[in-house]
């Protein structure tokens, strides 16, 4: 069973429009020894459009290995606070738009929060800050060609392995509840373990390049591929070990839907969401599970039961609709154009 993805390459103009460069699938092949179904991904040469941009950051996305161009969109979500002698490496997150609109689970990005390494304080109805002393980021790959590049370039961004993007702003549905024990404090419920986020934009690097998501039908025995970085190690802060983070694909079967999991309470999970037959190890929570062939993004790794091939993906259709910021949402984002976030059509989809 192969596994393809559909893979864009954005770039802006010198006027601010985003537009598609390129689009090319990529296949995705298993290195040696692994099964199938779990794998590492082999890292061979690929070129995603046989007329590169003269841009540089547009350049030297649209050619390298076919790990490279899934780890710029698909990213360690990483933090720490000021004095730490780690990084904490939290989840994975995947880029939905060019300008940097970022998508993970809820309880990734809360988990600061709910591990009690950062405080939260409420500034207004349905809005906090997270503590100063706190960083969360993205870690962006440097491309490898950047080192032997023809041409002069930054001297940061040659030396580079990753890039630090700090996540400026993040939403996510839920509410806190009281429980029967008045000594406790009130614990926060998620309404769906969804969440989206805002990186900072990195001009030096240039667009982001995001997955394709969309309203898009979901059924039992579709073809399910969740990509991201499982059992990720805590980065030693100041350490000169080579770190660099590896994508796992983990391929199964959708099993079950729950679109009215919100009212019927039909599992666990928060929110509609449904099950799939794969492999899902810790820190791949917030990887994008690809549906379609591997051309749109369906659904969010939420929770998976260890040492089995039973997880479970947060829907991504339902909260299109859902306002982000400013009352708009995913849907108003798209349909204006002005983030580069891809629309992708077709019956079959």
């Amino acid at each position: 069973m192969g596994v393809e993805i559909l893979k864009t390459v954005f770039r802006k103009s010198n006027s601010g429009v985003w537009s598609i460069e390129a689009i090319k699938g990529l296949n995705l092949k298993a290195k040696r020894g692994f099964e199938s179904n779990y794998f590492k991904i082999e890292p061979e040469v690929d070129v995603m459009t046989e007329n590169p941009s003269r841009i540089m950051d547009s350049f030297f996305t649209s050619f390298g290995t076919t790990d490279f161009f899934l780890r710029q969109s698909i990213v360690p979500i990483v933090a720490w606070n000021e004095g730490d002698d780690e990084i904490r490496c939290i989840g994975t997150g995947f880029f939905i738009s060019a300008s940097g609109l970022l998508m993970t689970a809820a309880h990734v990005i809360r988990d600061p929060v709910d591990e009690k390494y950062a405080e939260l304080t409420e500034i207004s109805n349905n809005s906090a800050m997270l503590g100063n002393n706190l960083h969360v980021c993205v870690m962006l790959p440097a491309n490898p060609a950047i080192k032997t590049a023809p041409f002069r370039i930054a001297k940061e961004l040659g030396e580079a392995e990753y890039f630090l993007c700090p996540i400026v702003w993040t939403t996510h549905w839920g509410k806190e509840v009281c429980g029967p024990l008045f000594h406790l404090p009130p614990e926060f419920k998620l309404d769906l373990d969804i969440a989206i986020c805002k990186v900072r934009e990195f001009p030096a690097i240039g667009p982001y390049q995001p997955l394709n998501i969309g309203p898009h039908s979901l059924r039992v025995g579709d073809q399910a591929v969740a990509i991201g970085y499982p059992e990720m190690q805590n980065l030693r802060i100041g350490g000169k070990e080579r770190y660099r983070p590896e994508l796992m694909v983990s391929v199964g079967t959708v099993t079950a839907i729950y679109p009215d999991n919100m009212t019927e309470k039909q599992n666990n999970t928060p929110g509609p969401n449904f099950e799939f037959s794969a492999k899902i190890p810790g820190k791949m929570s917030g990887s994008p599970i690809l549906v379609s062939g591997g051309v749109v993004t369906k659904g969010v790794v939420s929770r998976s039961l260890q040492g089995e091939n039973h997880a479970s993906g947060g829907l991504i259709a339902p909260m299109l609709q859902l306002p982000i910021f400013d009352g708009k949402s995913l849907t108003d984002l798209t349909n204006e154009g002005k983030e580069g976030i891809p629309q992708i059509y077709g019956s079959e989809l």
